[in-house]
């Protein structure tokens, strides 16, 4: 074994330092190649960095929080003997391996976050016939949450593409054809001739489809034909697909929804149901149960995923998650008329979900008014409140938002709202905005925004509930400097004993500019 130095990576072009958002493994880990083992956060978004090379994890030297610029020291790591650390631009720690010969492998669409199914091919960042070194930036994938460049995990030669850019592509099925040493790959003999297991395991990223069609082929579609799929009952198998590669489009599952009668359909992965009294309430439970229980509830328009990040962080953590979609969102079948619809389920779901122990409340904007209510029936079991940008403090809104968000019915207005609401938007691809604006067309949030939002601003005032409830569960209120739906001046209205914290590069969702600095807050004050 070696001792080496592993230091700050470039995770794009214009990377020149990352914060260290945490580390996936403790000093005396051992890690293989493709391991996730830190997670970086750049004024883009938040990756997990994976091992390219086996080894262990010695010493750290930066730790969470720490801002660190590219090419400087994270950790000692220890290596094993012809194992390359050397990253593209040499910013990693380096070994030289000798090639003794080369084998032809597929490459496969990596998973780049735990819910992924499928992502987009952006931009292929090296041709047919180059090389590349471990490391080394080979391909710009998009995923319906952002745009990430993939490093190579190994040395090699991009030998043909399978998918060009702007196609669509299930997680593990293959992208390209890749030329590797023969002591990274499966062995001498070509994948073509192995067992799909087998093949899978000639790159840490390479999986076999996990999903297949009812005649053994691979299912393909879009993000969201699937979710549209989903929600009405489809079997996205039994669907042709008009697409290109016969891949299943939105117009193919709407064709069907057209003359097909909707069916109960199986809840997308993870997805959970509780029967209430007013109808059946989804959500996401994630986190192992020994750990402090953390519920999120996201605001006006979102869903269970606007927290995915921030949920990653907390059962990384060691707490438990669960995420509603109030109602009148996502896949709950409750409707919304008023605010008071959006928490008048949920103390019985509470008890349902989470029957025992104390609970630790955060929610955004909107959300925030169904969290003060739900500490307030529940009070016995509330430990904590983290409101983000919470509406109800002053009159000022940006009604226009509110208002356009819930009549919306094309992709382009879609996509000029939404860049109102973070100072990084997340970039949306075509097929995805139009589903948004697809189910935001069937008006199921009109009767909410009326009621939230009128021609003098907000209708809502949880200022006196929220200094009650601040007496008696300790409070923190986070807001961004860059808010344009919500002014963040509202803060003055606050009572003295809410603890107030300040993003200077946050606009109205914090849980997305600044991900690890909220992560921060919330497990400091809750450690």
């Amino acid at each position: 074994m070696t001792q080496r130095i592993l230091k700050m990576p470039r995770l794009g072009e214009t990377m020149e330092a990352g914060k260290v958002v945490g580390w996936l493994i403790k000093p005396g880990d051992a890690f293989k190649r493709g391991d996730p083992i830190i997670e970086i956060e750049t004024d883009k978004t938040i990756a997990e960095f994976p091992a390219l090379g086996d080894g262990i994890l010695r010493e750290v030297i930066a730790v969470a929080g720490d801002t660190v610029q590219v090419g400087q020291p994270l950790a000692h790591i220890e290596i094993g003997g012809g194992t390359d650390w050397t990253a593209g631009d040499g910013d990693t720690a380096t070994l030289e391996a000798p090639v003794e010969g080369m084998v032809e492998v597929d490459l496969a669409m990596p998973r780049l976050g735990e819910t992924m199914e499928e992502g987009r091919i952006a931009k292929w960042l090296k041709a047919p016939g180059d090389r590349f070194v471990r490391g080394e930036a080979i391909i710009e994938i998009e995923t319906d949450k952002t745009i990430a460049e993939y490093p190579a995990l190994v040395e090699g030669r991009l030998v043909s593409i399978l998918r060009g850019d702007g196609d669509m592509v299930t997680v593990g099925d293959p992208i390209a054809r890749i030329e590797i040493p023969a002591s990274d790959g499966p062995g001498p003999v070509a994948v073509d001739e192995s067992p799909p297991e087998e093949a899978a395991r000639a790159l840490p990223h390479a999986q076999a489809p996990k999903s297949r069609r009812l005649d053994g082929g691979p299912v393909r579609a879009t993000p969201v034909a699937r979710r549209l799929a989903r929600r009405h009952g489809l079997d996205i198998r039994t669907i042709a697909g008009t697409g290109r590669r016969a891949r299943v489009e939105l117009a193919d599952v709407q064709t069907v929804l057209s003359g097909t009668p909707q069916a109960a359909a199986p809840a997308p992965e993870g997805v959970r149901h509780a029967g209430l009294a007013r109808g059946r309430m989804a959500y996401l439970d994630t986190g192992p149960a020994a750990g402090k229980t953390f519920i999120l509830l996201h605001g006006f328009a979102g869903d269970r995923t606007t927290w995915a990040t921030l949920a990653a962080g907390l059962k990384r953590a060691g707490h438990r998650v669960v995420i509603p979609d109030l109602p009148g969102h996502g896949l709950t079948e409750i409707a919304a008329s008023g605010a008071a619809d959006l928490s008048a389920d949920l103390p019985d779901f509470v008890r349902r979900v989470a029957p025992g122990g104390p609970l630790h409340v955060v929610a955004h904007s909107l959300g925030c008014v169904a969290a003060i209510d739900l500490a307030a029936m529940v009070q016995e079991r509330v430990s904590s409140l983290t409101l983000l940008a919470p509406a109800g403090l002053g009159p000022d809104i940006d009604a226009d938002f509110i208002h356009g968000l819930a009549g919306a019915s094309v992709a382009g207005e879609v996509s000029h709202l939404l860049r109102r609401l973070s100072v990084n938007p997340v970039q949306l691809s075509s097929p995805v905005l139009s589903g948004l604006a697809a189910e935001l067309a069937k008006g199921r949030l009109k009767a909410l925004a009326a009621a939230i939002a009128g021609p003098s601003g907000q209708r809502l005032d949880i200022i006196a509930q929220l200094e009650k409830r601040a007496a008696a569960t300790p409070t923190r209120v986070i807001f961004g400097l860059e808010d344009r739906i919500i002014p963040w001046q509202h803060v003055t209205a606050v009572a003295p004993r809410v603890a107030l914290h300040l993003l200077s590069r946050s606009g109205h969702m914090p849980q997305w500019d600044q991900p690890g600095d909220v992560l921060d807050i919330i497990l400091s004050a809750n450690g």
